[in-house]
């Protein structure tokens, strides 16, 4: 049995600020019309019929444009554009009534039947999502025109925008990717159109392309970020009234592209508001450099870089980065609005749940802001925050003596012998390992420094580092920031540079549930199978006072879990936690809360004697979650080595 989301996607809406939906869908162009003999003679019948006007207003056909099209079709004149406009206002009144009367010949039926049909649960589900529904239809020849008036807050849009002319649902590969392409342009002019308005966007097909949904967004270009859009199979919502359906990943779709709205709107319109910014300090700069005189590089170099024996490559990279950094500062609009709104604390309350599949994309971006790869700009000496791994990958080694010290002038540096610190890298699971110490070795990692753990080299090939007799290879560089945050910790304890917030680092781990029920006159714990989605996203504790890790789960593993618990009766219970149980069901708004937003700290006991357990249950609690962080279980969910 399917579950049904419907209500729960309607409640999100409503507490949404979401207003304006516009739908966008070939099922809403009218067809191309054959204007001969037989269809000519079903218009004629429609438009002078007794009861045109209890099917058709003169809004949507007034008077003279009818006598006009009743003449052209009385004369023969079938080509007239009067008749044509008369057969898309038959269309326009067929789409919201289906009714016969305004269907000539059963062709609007026949060949926009099925898949007017497809979207209308669609349509009766986001009907209700508001008291006030503010929803538009438009087909792809009326979608710009529509956007541009309606000014919508969430776009639906068809992932396949077919011509009119078009009405076989079979699809050849070349007429999927034209009708592919024709749907990208439509969306890419309505977003360029409302580059102020910032709208939402779900893609939606009756194949299920969502695989392809982010190389379409990527095809639009920078006009939709990925954390304001989203993809929706038709099929998911079914059926009319009571029977009104919405299952597989609808919920998911729609509660997150609602519940993000207003956050998702802000942050992309303060994102675009400093890319604008960085485009014109790019241009500043590159105005600038050519305002140098070659001469005033030259004496650099011979005056300067010569002598202290630094490559002008490294040099550029300081010199240019911060000037560059600098001009960003002056260029962007601090003054937009949305800065300071994104300080609201309240802007992100309707964001719950861990992600279904943890991405390691942050994990990424925060190492390529620590650390210096070299890769493309190999090193022709040590220098402050080179790290060096182990042999084992488990132990690295940082360079703490200071630049000055280690530059080569005339041949030799003025320090005898290079400074470092040891350290241990900690797989995400294991204890002391924080979020502001990531380090991305094949996958997220973290560095545990030992202050007390230093050691003097000699000086040598800078590629590896002899290590009691083992060579350390050469791995990263630090940047100057954290690296000197390490230095200053070794050398006085002082007050700290660099970043004050570390990243909220995650990893996501499987997860088990345990319930007691009753066998005969004992209550014994039985495992729960089947659940959807059994895993957690697991923040890393930053250090400090904080050591607990912090878990959040994912929505449909709470809806299951709710459900599953609905589904017992009093006698499935031991007496014992019959109160908890109730408790449970009766406070479940404040579980889902804690479960899907604030999160839970493991291991410890949550609300209404649940326990959370980290590696093996302890089998006393009524209802006991057990996340397993062990290293096999991590390498078997994301399928990869943990160094």
């Amino acid at each position: 049995m399917n579950e049904n989301y419907a209500q729960q996607i309607i409640e999100t809406f409503k507490g949404s600020s979401l207003e304006r939906i516009l739908v966008i869908d070939d099922a809403y162009d009218a067809p191309e019309f054959e204007f001969d003999a037989q269809f000519c003679g079903a218009i004629l019948d429609k438009l002078t019929a007794e009861d045109l006007r209890e099917q058709v207003p003169e809004q949507v056909l007034g008077e003279d444009a009818l006598d006009d099209a009743i003449e052209a079709l009385e004369g023969g004149d079938w080509q007239d554009d009067a008749i044509s406009r008369a057969a898309a206002a038959l269309f326009h009144v067929f789409i919201e009534s289906r009714h016969g009367s305004v269907d000539p010949g059963g062709v609007f039926a026949a060949t926009k039947g099925a898949a007017l049909d497809a979207l209308d649960p669609l349509l009766e589900l986001l009907n209700r999502c508001s008291d006030d529904p503010k929803i538009e239809k438009v087909g792809k020849g009326t979608a710009l025109d529509a956007s541009k008036a309606f000014r919508p807050d969430l776009i639906f849009m068809d992932f396949f925008l077919s011509p009119p002319e078009r009405i076989t649902e079979q699809l050849t590969k070349g007429q999927a990717d034209y009708d592919r392409a024709s749907s990208i342009k439509v969306l890419e002019s309505i977003l360029k159109e409302l580059a102020d308005c910032v709208p939402a966007v779900v893609l939606m097909s009756s194949a299920d392309v969502a695989n392809r949904k982010d190389a379409y967004l990527k095809s639009v270009g920078d006009r939709v970020m990925a954390l304001r859009s989203g993809f929706l199979l038709k099929s998911w919502v079914q059926g009319h009234g009571q029977d009104l359906t919405a299952s597989g990943d609808a919920a998911d779709v729609l509660m997150d592209t609602s519940g993000s709205f207003e956050f998702g709107r802000a942050l992309e319109t303060a994102l675009k508001a400093w890319k604008v910014g960085a485009k014109e300090a790019l241009e500043k700069l590159n105005s600038d450099l050519q305002e140098f005189d070659v001469k005033d590089f030259a004496y650099l170099l011979r005056f300067r870089l010569y002598d202290e024996g630094e490559p002008f490559a490294d040099y550029l990279e300081w010199f240019l980065g911060e000037s560059l950094r600098a001009i960003v500062d002056d260029k962007v609009d601090w003054e937009n609005s949305e800065f300071p709104r994104l300080n609201d604390q309240a802007l992100t309350g309707a964001i719950e749940g861990a992600h279904p599949f943890p991405s390691q994309r942050l994990a990424k971006f925060f190492h390529r802001l620590r650390f210096n790869s070299r890769e493309t700009r190999p090193r022709g000496r040590f220098a402050l925050g080179d790290v060096f791994v182990s042999p084992n990958h488990k132990r690295v080694r940082m360079v703490i003596s200071p630049d000055c010290d280690l530059v080569p002038r005339n041949e030799n540096p003025a320090a005898a012998r290079i400074v470092t610190i040891g350290g241990s890298i900690r797989g995400l699971h294991e204890a002391h390992a924080w979020a502001g110490e990531l380090i991305f070795h094949n996958s997220p990692r973290a560095i545990k420094w030992n202050n007390k753990d230093l050691m003097t080299h000699e000086f040598g090939d800078c590629s590896s580092l002899l290590v009691d007799g083992k060579p350390y290879e050469y791995f990263a560089s630090l940047r100057q920031m954290p690296a000197q945050t390490i230095q200053k910790a070794v050398l006085a304890d002082l007050s700290r540079v660099g970043l004050a917030v570390p990243p909220t680092v995650d990893f996501g781990a499987p997860v088990t549930v345990y319930l007691k029920k009753m066998d005969g006159h004992q209550a014994k714990p039985v495992k729960l199978e089947g659940l959807k989605e059994p895993r957690v996203q697991a923040f890393m504790p930053r250090g400090g006072k904080e050591l607990k890790t912090r878990v959040l789960f994912t929505p449909k593993f709470y809806r299951d879990l709710r459900a599953r618990l609905q589904g017992l009766s009093e006698d499935d219970l031991h007496s014992d936690d019959r109160d908890n149980w109730k408790d449970w069901l009766a406070q479940a708004e404040d579980v889902r809360a804690t479960m899907l937003r604030k999160g839970l700290e493991a291991p410890g006991e949550g609300k209404h004697d649940v326990w959370i357990s980290v590696g093996k249950p302890k089998k006393k609690s009524w209802l006991e979650i057990v996340i397993d962080t062990s290293e096999d279980a991590l390498i078997q969910m994301h399928g990869t080595e943990l160094y």
